[in-house]
């Protein structure tokens, strides 16, 4: 499924980004945390909530990726891929949390919580709602069928293997354990350009096709409220699963996304809203070529219940946030002439084919029974 793809994708590539530290200030009770990973996309974002809580953090990588993210921490070198050896440094000492943060194989994550379940009060993993079995119910809870494991590990994808991971974390760690699975995480460095797809389009083009009649749903995370929720779980020992989606309380619908983010970015971009009958006659995918968008019809991708995480009190970043996040690292770090659909970038329509959309649909328009 393009849906588990893309979140298997964007976390890839996030593991190799990064931020600048931000360091602030007072957490009632000082914890004491060790991160597996910390300088990747997910994990800068758990250090600086962590950091900003005036909490104890210490790193465990192999100190290549983004070295100088954070100078001013203590750095534990070891490679999770060498196996349970790796982890003997950390045993010298107790931590109060271990937050896990999204390794690519459930191996990695049997051999961290076997080799320090005796050393940490309180583990923490970051997964992912595609361990979900399937998405055809709406508002799907922490309680929904997920994939089976039966088959053969050799055939075993992204989904199994953090389901596998998450019952490894489940069965070292009964009564103090917590699982976030994420949905589409978006924001400062975002690895996919998913949503940079429609923040450059709006920025840059005088019309864009719109997904849909503008109805469908819409869901993802900032990557800050990932980091700061992660680090609220562990001040507050919130135990069990979690979905972690939004942007907000309220359900987003794509007509109120995209006049959101006109305002925010004073676009003069017209929106040509395409219904989902004309996109698959003229070979228009949801998702690959149109970023995000699931029409209703498909499945309830972005209709996933946030109502555990909601009970916990927390506040979501304001989207007009996120979005400008967004476009802050695309001004600063990336090609202003990038072009979507193409080699370059693989994501989102092709311009030449967009134009040709939207003078076909103004034809449409046009004709007297419309």
């Amino acid at each position: 499924m393009k849906r588990r793809k893309f979140i298997k994708d964007s976390v890839a590539v996030g593991m190799l980004l990064s931020l600048n530290p931000m360091y602030s200030c007072s957490s009632e009770e000082q914890l004491k945390i060790l991160v597996l990973g910390g300088t990747g996309f997910v994990g800068q974002s758990i250090v600086n909530a962590a950091l900003s809580k005036n909490h104890s953090v210490t790193l465990f990588n192999r100190g290549i990726t983004n070295p100088t993210l954070f100078p001013n921490l203590d750095l534990i070198k070891g490679d999770r891929a060498l196996g349970v050896d790796a982890y003997r440094p950390l045993k010298n000492q107790e931590w109060d949390v271990v937050i896990d943060v999204w390794p690519q194989k459930s191996k990695l994550v049997d051999e961290a919580t076997a080799s320090l379940k005796n050393y940490a009060k309180h583990y923490i993993f970051i997964s992912s709602i595609a361990v979900y079995k399937n998405f055809q119910q709406v508002r799907l809870n922490e309680e929904y069928d997920v994939v089976s494991l039966d088959l053969d590990k050799n055939e075993w994808g992204y989904p199994e293997e953090k389901l596998a991971a998450e019952l490894f974390v489940r069965d070292r760690f009964k009564d103090n354990h917590t699982i976030l699975r994420c949905g589409p995480i978006i924001g400062w460095r975002d690895p996919a350009v998913n949503m940079l797809y429609w923040c450059i389009k709006l920025n840059r083009d005088d019309a864009i096709i719109a997904p849909g009649s503008g109805s469908d749903h819409l869901q993802f995370i900032d990557v800050k409220d990932v980091g700061r929720f992660t680090i609220m779980a562990a001040e507050k020992e919130y135990t069990g699963v979690y979905n972690c989606t939004g942007p907000r309380k309220t359900p987003l619908l794509w007509r109120e996304f995209l006049e959101t983010a006109k305002k925010q970015f004073n676009s003069k971009t017209k929106l040509i809203w395409a219904s989902e009958d004309f996109l698959a006659s003229n070979n228009v995918s949801a998702f690959s070529d149109l970023p995000l968008w699931t029409p209703l019809s498909e499945d309830a991708f972005m209709q996933i219940s946030n109502e555990k995480l909601l009970e916990t009190g927390f506040e979501f970043t304001p989207i007009e946030m996120t979005l400008e996040d967004c476009m802050k690292w695309f001004r600063m770090d990336m090609d202003s002439t990038i072009k979507f659909g193409t080699n370059e970038i693989e994501i989102g329509l092709k311009r030449s084919k967009e134009l040709k959309l939207i003078e076909l649909l103004k034809e449409v328009m046009s004709e007297p029974n419309n």
